[in-house]
């Protein structure tokens, strides 16, 4: 019976890939067209590349290029931990892939995560020979699921999390997940929220342990890294969406007209599907990209990935993006690291809890419009003690909520010094 439901799903998985290639295609596979690395896409990895032959090794796929950057922090205590295994970190995009090249150390091994047909992922796991797999985010792969446990390898989520649109739509599908979710020996959960909605889906309540996100405790060593900030005022609109873009533009227009003295960093979320170019030229609105910038406009866009960080050591006022739109909202942590006073959106049910502590805390703004977004904005600017006073207050949101490295590290230790010994 399991492997017809392989069949099956090797089927639907392929049709379903296929005609999401015009719209991830580029993203998957570069945009030069070249078709970069397509091999790795089913599991068949370059020697060079990949030297785990003879070795037990500690798999950790991080999706988004956020789940990566946070999960910095407990990669390097897990290879400082079990120096003996070799570390190898998964990505699906190619961006992702580069951020996991220029962040982490040589020996940490990158790949591309293989496509979920059954056999991509057999020979991908034969050749990794994982003793554990940890997921950052809770991300369903049956056929990968499937030969991690027929391998007898540990399955871990970390830094889980279900929205509640995510929720109802795995509802409708409980029957089918129930079963690839059973395979997975622990979830390590965000919040209480998150937690009751996993085991709403089915999973084993003894299974399921709640802890704080990492991405705080990536923002607290990231604010190790801060420099005194230079007298001039810097607003960050950052990872923005298409939805976002026009209304944003003609924010940054008004803040131009009334205010000599600021400057604006633009950061879209998606280089390759933004329109933001095209609309600054159509408002008048003098710009520099970072690739070729020479100092003498007031408004820079960010055309690198990986580099948004860079931008919020500078600044005093952020906007956190994909939140005007009904997108889910993107990291809202980060930018507290830099004690900025943070505005977000109404819709970011991808970090309710995280942002209701920033918000009860006074560490930023929620506005549920762009004409609410420019009235917070003009009001931070001409309150500057405001504006600092919300920055003190969501750097002690970070103090008060770290902590999630060691939990999670404690975690993972008791299934690679428990009993399961994977490849053995």
């Amino acid at each position: 019976m399991r492997y017809f439901f392989c069949a099956v799903y090797d089927i639907f998985y392929g049709v379903a890939l296929f005609f999401s290639l015009p719209v991830f295609g580029k993203r998957l596979f570069g945009r030069d067209r070249r078709y970069h690395d397509f091999l790795e896409r089913f599991g068949v990895y370059n020697k060079t590349t990949l030297k785990c032959k003879d070795t037990r090794n500690i798999w950790i796929h991080a999706v988004s290029i956020g789940e990566l950057l946070a999960s910095l922090p407990l990669i390097y205590e897990i290879s400082q931990k079990f120096r003996d295994r070799r570390i190898v970190v998964s990505s699906v995009s190619r961006t992702g892939r580069l951020i996991a090249e220029q962040k982490l150390s040589g020996d940490v091994i990158k790949i591309f995560m293989p496509f979920d047909f059954s056999f991509s992922v057999h020979k991908a796991i034969s050749t990794i020979k994982p003793e554990i797999f940890i997921s950052m985010e809770t991300e369903i792969w049956p056929n990968l699921f499937t030969t991690l446990k027929r391998r007898n390898t540990s399955i871990i989520v970390l830094n889980g999390r279900i929205s509640e649109k995510s929720f109802k739509r795995y509802s409708a599908f409980k029957f089918f997940i129930r079963g690839t979710l059973d395979m997975v020996d622990c979830f390590v959960m965000r919040s209480f929220r998150d937690a009751r909605r996993v085991i709403g889906l089915g999973v084993d309540k003894e299974k399921v342990f709640i802890s704080k996100s990492v991405k705080f405790d990536q923002a607290y060593q990231l604010s190790q890294t801060a420099e005194e900030k230079d007298k001039s005022r810097m607003i960050v609109f950052g990872s923005i969406h298409r939805g976002e873009e026009e209304p944003i533009a003609e924010i940054i227009k008004n803040i131009l007209d009334k205010y000599r003295d600021v400057s604006v960093v633009v950061v879209p979320r998606a280089l390759d599907r933004t329109n933001i170019y095209q609309i600054l030229r159509m408002k008048g609105i003098q710009y520099e990209r970072l690739n070729s910038a020479s100092s003498k406009s007031r408004v820079l866009v960010v055309d690198r990935y990986g580099v948004l960080t860079d931008f919020y050591k500078k600044s005093n006022i952020v906007f956190v993006g994909g939140s005007l739109v009904p997108a889910g909202g993107q990291n809202p942590i980060e930018p507290l690291a830099f004690r900025n006073a943070v505005i977000y959106g109404k819709f970011h049910w991808d970090f309710e809890e995280e942002w209701e502590k920033i918000f009860e805390a006074g560490g930023g703004f929620e506005v549920g419009s762009f004409e609410e977004l420019t009235e917070k904005v003009e009001f931070l600017l001409n309150n500057p003690q405001v504006c600092k006073k919300m920055g003190d207050a969501g750097f002690r949101v970070i103090l008060e909520n770290r902590g999630a490295t060691e939990d999670t590290l404690r975690i993972i230790v008791k299934y690679i010094d428990g009993s399961k010994q994977g490849f053995d």
